[in-house]
């Protein structure tokens, strides 16, 4: 979609752009327009989200020859995972009429039925059938291919359990894109680390929904600034003193900690990942990867999150937590499973009031963006430094053309 620059620049000036690209002693962050207008979330989809990898769903969520509907700010996706298990991701919508395809997940014999006319699609895509497409009983016309007419796939890639898509297929290949991360955790969990991972076999996860701007989750997971005021708890074995803040390159930053404890305070700790740093292992490691999922490693355990937008003012965070190897699922650890997601479920609870009373401040001509602690608020700077430079590409682009 081609936003006028006129439109957009009137809700978010350049020089309120370049306020927020200025070192942090001096940098504002993104004004108010930017977590509640309408028409700059729909700009964000198409140009901060569109052109990045972007998270849309877990795999662990689908299973074999199953369908997902995933309803992204707005725009119909459907995932599909076949009888072998290959994920591929497309618009949700049918190529005859443009009806939505699948309202619901669900479990299927390998085929697609559209209701409307029933135009059948394969789990791969393919068009398989176009009933009466010719005229009565007439399952066939002349010039017409089904091949020519299968759904439209989007690009995909799958990482730790996660579902990336790149809509506008611009983005460098993921492996490329994500590079210096990927590089940085398979470091600290090790060869074995990644295809040990098992999503958990109960007490997997959460979903909660915000009335905030997705942004401000992000930038709420950024920084530990809060912790002894919003996470007393938290505070005491994982305190303010001990996080430190790092920037993994242009789309990653987070908390790093020392103080894990890979025992989880229990008689029954988790496995370790068997080649995990071994001078590493109270190491807790917390990015966010631009633009919307955060990732916690930890050496028994990690978490995604992916932030969901759904309106310039609401979000949904889905949480998921993987364990290593299936030893993990067994019945044995039933009980520090749910204590640990319970442990996570009161730290991410308690982020929600600040968040949508963050939101409530936004509506208000005596916030301009506001400042940034050069100690606490480098990564939520780098963020919002990230978001601002989308824009400003975009109005180069724009007034080039």
């Amino acid at each position: 979609m081609n936003f006028p620059v006129q439109a957009i620049s009137s809700k978010i000036s350049a020089d309120e752009l370049r306020a927020v690209d200025q070192p942090i002693e001096q940098a504002r962050g993104m004004p108010n327009a930017a977590y509640i207008d309408q028409e700059l979330f729909e700009f964000e989809r198409e140009h901060v989200f569109a052109s990045n990898w972007v998270a849309i769903a877990f795999v662990d969520q689908l299973e074999e020859a199953s369908v997902k509907p995933v309803d992204f700010m707005g725009l119909p996706i459907l995932i599909s995972k076949t009888k072998r298990g290959e994920v591929k991701v497309f618009h949700n919508v049918c190529s005859h009429r443009g009806m939505k395809l699948v309202q619901e997940q669900k479990k299927t014999n390998g085929l697609l039925v559209c209701p409307y006319h029933s135009w059948t699609y394969s789990l791969n895509g393919e068009l398989k059938a176009t009933p009466h497409i010719g005229g009565v009983g007439v399952h066939q016309a002349d010039g017409f291919q089904c091949a020519n007419h299968g759904l439209k796939e989007i690009r995909c890639h799958i990482w730790l359990g996660i579902i990336f898509v790149n809509l506008d297929r611009q983005a460098a290949e993921f492996e490329q894109d994500a590079n210096g991360v990927i590089e940085r955790y398979r470091k600290l969990m090790g060869d074995s680390g990644e295809p040990s991972i098992r999503c958990a076999a109960t007490d997997a996860g959460l979903t909660m929904d915000l009335e905030c701007n997705w942004k401000l989750a992000v930038e709420n997971y950024l920084e530990a600034y809060h912790l002894p005021f919003i996470h007393p708890s938290l505070n005491t074995y994982s305190p303010l003193a001990e996080h430190r803040n790092e920037i993994f390159g242009e789309k990653c930053a987070g908390q790093i900690t020392s103080t894990f404890d890979p025992k989880l305070d229990s008689d029954n700790p988790l496995p370790l990942f068997p080649d995990w740093d071994k001078s590493r292992l109270e190491t807790g490691e917390y990015p966010a990867v631009y633009p919307n999922v955060l990732l916690g490693f930890q050496a028994n355990h990690l978490f995604a999150m992916i932030i969901h937008p759904l309106s310039p003012t609401k979000c949904r965070e889905e949480l998921m937590i993987f364990y290593v190897s299936d030893e993990a699922n067994s019945d044995r650890f039933t009980d520090t499973r749910r204590a640990n997601l319970q442990a996570w479920t009161q730290v991410f609870n308690e982020d929600v009031g600040p968040c949508e009373r963050m939101q409530i401040g936004r509506n208000s001509p005596g916030y301009l963006g506001g400042a940034f602690s050069p100690v606490h608020d480098t990564c939520s700077h780098h963020f919002h430094k990230w978001i601002a430079r989308q824009y400003m590409q975009y109005y180069a682009e724009i007034s080039a053309s």
